[in-house]
């Protein structure tokens, strides 16, 4: 008995990684954290729309072919490595709606969609849409999509974490979203938010008396209640300002949750000019999820986003955080190259804090693509306790 208990709470895990795709369509390079706290997942695609997030800059491929293009439809395909998925590709596409001729901060609304394929077998397909209504007194936000994705889960806590044993993970399904969020005051926006989907999960493992290959269906459905406050003064590549959010989300059985549980997740960046180009940015990240959470809910550090240097989702637990800090120089107008560092921890509370620091540190380079909208290619070398992770993708790490 405690043996099925044990694969049913290893197969829940896997269940919410499909969780991907459309999450931020209009959030661009400047920020490229995921809607949803999701699993042993670097996913690029997340952002692969959104990171299309204006509508006639340099490099739209299709517009330089087709003579009578339309200037605010973007297709383009957008390369990425992560240390999850390897090698990967995705086509997206998005149309906005507005003036091509506003200024870059003007915050533009759009409909897009994407495809993904990856190296390691993975691959994805969604759509989604993100409206800024009334002056953007109002922002809506829904998406759909559907994934077939394969990563590794190296267990929870910093023991089993280190000990470099891992499961195999596929997983498939879809996701269904949707969040509205209203300007309360300044740049001050609380707002509400559904999620809903059904996966089908399966760890792989080896053992002696052959191969073990469980599966579970699981329904996923949540209230959400995020909060952004954004005063940033460019959405690709912000050299002043703040972003900051906070996410509660909720599954319910009267969602349509087949499990209840609680997560919360607090993310402040902040960006400094340095002399006449140059940027300071500056990240903290903090999460908690209940006791009664699938470990798919539990905090992770790692990732091309919260602490370069580790795989997304090598490391998690109940609580964690991240400090980071990037300098970004503005070499010429076309290349930007960047050095960062930071720290970060997962533990069972807050206030086990402490115990077992992640150090990371790495390099990278931009090639802008758009020097209007100051789209660039990333390419990021980091290094953590457990070696050397290379990251290359759209946008900036944060």
């Amino acid at each position: 008995m405690h043996c099925v208990t044990m694969i049913s709470r290893l197969l829940v895990l896997a269940s919410f990684t499909s969780a991907l795709a459309v999450a931020q369509t209009d959030q661009g390079s400047g920020d490229t954290t995921q809607d949803f706290q999701l699993p042993g997942y670097d996913m690029p695609v997340v952002d692969g729309v959104g990171a299309l997030d204006d509508a006639s800059f340099t490099g739209n491929p299709l517009e330089s072919i087709a003579g009578r293009w339309p200037a605010d439809l973007v297709v383009a395909p957008i390369p990425g490595y992560s240390p999850q998925l390897g090698w990967n590709m995705k086509l997206a596409g998005g149309y906005f709606l507005g003036s091509a001729d506003k200024d870059p901060g003007t915050k533009l609304s759009m409909v897009g969609g994407f495809v993904m394929g990856a190296e390691n077998g993975s691959s994805a397909y969604g759509g989604g849409a993100s409206f800024h209504l009334l002056e953007d007194k109002l922002r809506v936000k829904l998406g759909a999509a559907y994934a077939d994705i394969r990563y590794r889960f190296y267990g929870i806590g910093n023991l089993n974490n280190e000990s470099g044993i891992a499961l195999d993970i596929l997983q498939k399904g879809p996701l269904y979203f949707t969040s509205g969020s209203w300007r309360v005051w300044k740049n001050l926006y609380l707002g509400l938010g559904y999620l809903r989907g059904n996966v089908d999960s399966r760890v792989r493992f080896a053992s002696d008396t052959g191969r073990f290959d469980p599966s579970l269906n699981l329904d996923i459905g949540a209230y959400m209640f995020p909060i952004e406050i954004d005063s940033r003064d460019h959405q690709q590549f912000p050299r002043s300002g703040w972003l900051v959010k906070a996410r509660s989300a909720f599954y319910r059985e009267s969602a349509g949750s087949d499990f209840d549980a609680q997560t919360f997740k607090f993310s402040a960046n902040r960006y400094l000019p340095m002399r006449e180009q140059d940027v300071l940015a500056l990240r903290l990240v903090a999460s908690v999820a209940s006791d009664s959470a699938p470990f798919f809910l539990l905090s992770t550090v790692g990732g091309s986003t919260d602490l370069r240097g580790y795989p997304s989702g090598r490391y998690r637990d109940l609580a964690m955080y991240a400090l980071q800090s990037e300098y970004r120089w503005w070499f010429n107008d076309r290349w930007i190259f960047t050095g960062f560092a930071g720290f970060g921890e997962v533990a069972e509370s807050f206030s086990g804090i402490g115990e077992n620091f992640l150090p990371a540190a790495g390099v990278g380079a931009r090639f802008v693509l758009s020097k209007k909208h100051r789209v660039s290619l990333s390419a990021d070398l980091a290094v953590g306790d457990d070696g050397a992770e290379f990251y290359f993708g759209v946008g900036e790490a944060f």
